[in-house]
Order: C-alpha cells, then sequence, then structure tokens
C-alpha cells in the first residue's frame, strides 16, 4: 500500500460530531506488526489499493462511529458527511472443535505457548503453527465476507475504513484474533494446561511424572499420620552426602568486631552444634507405641 495521501473520492464524515473512533496508530506501524500486517494485505485485496486508502483517510477523520469484535465477526456503522450510517460487516468462519483440538495439541507440545500467552505476548511463530495445522490465524481471501448494508461498488472504502480500526483494535490486543476465529485467549491456555496434564510418559512435558518406590509410596492411612507426617515412613534411598564447610555462616560472618579476647565465634560454633545434635535426637526419638523413624 502506498503511504502516499490522495484525495479521497469517498464522502468525508462530519467533523461536527462526536463519540467517533479515530484511527491513532501511523499506517506503517500497522503495516510491520505482527497479525495486522497479514490483516490489512488480506483486507487491500479484496476492495483494493485505492478503497484502501480511501478508507484510512476516512478512519482517520471519524468516519467509523462503533466497532464490534466477535467470534466470526467484526462489524461497526460507518457513517459519511450528509449521509445516514451503514452496517458494515467482515465475516469469517471460525475454527471448528477438531481444529482447535489439533491446535491444541501441537501447543501442549511445548511449554512456550502457555507461558508466552499468560504474558499476554504472541508466541514467536504463531501464525506460522495455525498455518502449518491447516487453519490460517488470518483466513485465506476466499474464506472472508464482506458485505455493507444497502451498499454498491463504491463502498469498498467503507469496508477499509472498518478494517484499519479493527487493525489498531489487533495492534493493541493482538491476542483478541483467537476470540475472532472462536476461542477466547484464557480458554485456550486453560485447555493447553488441562492438555500437558494429561499427556502419557515419554512425551514432552515439563514436568515429567515422579515413580516413587513402592516403600515410600505406600504408607499408613492419613488419619494416622496427623502427629508424625514429618517423619519418613519406609526407608529412604541411601544418598552420599554432599561434602559442605562446617560453620559457613559463622565464616562469612568473620571475626567479632567486639573487642576483648573472649572468642565469641566459638562460643556461637558451641551453640549451633549442640543445637544440631538435640535436633538430630529428636528427629531419631522413638514414635509412641515402639515405631522408629525408619519404620
Amino acid at each position: 500500500m502506498s503511504r502516499t495521501d490522495i484525495g479521497s473520492k469517498a464522502p468525508r464524515p462530519s467533523r461536527r460530531r462526536g463519540g467517533r473512533l479515530r484511527l491513532k496508530v501511523d499506517e506503517q506501524s500497522l503495516l510491520d506488526a505482527v497479525i495486522c500486517g497479514t490483516w490489512l494485505r488480506l483486507i487491500e485485496a479484496i476492495v483494493g489499493e485505492r478503497s484502501m486508502q480511501e478508507g484510512l483517510l476516512a478512519a482517520r477523520d471519524g468516519a467509523v462511529r462503533s466497532l464490534s469484535v466477535e467470534a466470526g465477526v467484526i462489524s461497526g456503522p460507518v457513517q459519511a458527511d450528509a449521509e445516514s450510517s451503514l452496517a458494515v460487516q467482515i465475516t469469517m468462519p471460525v475454527i471448528d472443535e477438531m481444529g482447535w483440538a489439533k491446535l491444541i495439541e501441537a501447543m501442549a507440545c511445548e511449554a512456550i505457548w502457555a507461558a508466552k500467552l499468560l504474558e499476554d505476548e504472541v508466541p514467536a511463530g504463531l501464525e506460522d503453527l495455525f498455518h502449518g495445522c491447516g487453519m490460517p490465524l488470518i483466513p485465506e481471501q476466499a474464506h472472508l465476507e464482506t458485505t455493507v448494508e444497502k451498499g454498491g461498488r463504491r463502498d469498498g472504502w467503507r469496508v477499509a475504513a472498518l478494517a484499519w480500526l479493527a487493525a489498531e483494535r489487533l495492534y493493541r490486543d493482538p491476542l483478541c484474533i483467537l476470540g475472532v476465529r472462536g476461542m477466547e485467549c484464557a480458554t485456550l491456555i486453560e485447555r493447553i494446561g488441562h492438555h500437558r496434564a494429561i499427556r502419557t510418559q515419554g512425551e514432552a512435558v515439563s514436568h515429567p511424572p515422579i515413580v516413587l518406590d513402592p516403600d515410600i509410596a505406600a504408607g499408613p492411612p492419613l488419619a494416622e499420620c496427623l502427629d508424625t507426617w514429618w517423619r519418613p515412613h519406609g526407608r529412604l534411598p541411601d544418598v552420599p552426602s554432599e561434602p559442605h564447610v562446617s560453620h559457613a555462616l559463622l565464616r562469612r560472618l568473620g571475626p567479632s568486631t567486639l573487642g576483648g579476647q573472649f572468642p565469641l565465634a566459638g562460643l556461637l560454633a558451641t551453640i549451633y552444634d549442640e543445637a544440631a545434635a538435640e535436633a538430630a535426637r529428636i528427629l531419631d526419638a522413638p514414635l509412641n507405641g515402639g515405631e522408629n523413624g525408619s519404620a
């Protein structure tokens, strides 16, 4: 699309009337933005370059009185000066349940998709993913339909004006295109999470299931563990302990800043050792009824 301003032959909206939407984002920013550029190029292929430029001028002047973005349809009244508003619609098919199931299956393979969507960010390659699954995020021209109430052949500028305002909506909230295609972003995130939760072992998941030793997994009923839930039930596997520096915190504190010859660091080290020994004694003490901590 040419950026050169041209004299529009479309009726201009009245500047004296309020309550209108006016395009505020510049043309090139919309053309360069993710999803927006694809959308605008598709509309230009339908209405033509001339109508696209006329619609741009009309959108800036406030020809579009309101904008509705719903599943499968983008609509709004577009008015020219000294004329009544004409209802304009851009309709597209929503993705069916089988299509969404295929997309969710693909997204569930990697955690990055849900993570980006949760942050209200467009994941890199989102359009490619939809296209690869046979359901373009922006439908092809043959699947898009534009209608103008009582409109004629010269009303392509009205469709373009509505499309420019829709592009601005996509610029500010690109994930709203998911709702237009039939599923809100929040619902998609929920379904991706649910699908990842029930994936079988061996497939790509962030946290594969942990297989516990039967002696550890099995244990007494929960009601019998209310007073001893913090004790291990069953024999834990022997894991070699990692070497550590004794009294590391005291070593990091360095020498005492108090004057005199009293070994304050040594006193604290003794206190720490006795506290640790007492804690170990409590942990190793037999349970009521003669059981011990390793039973």
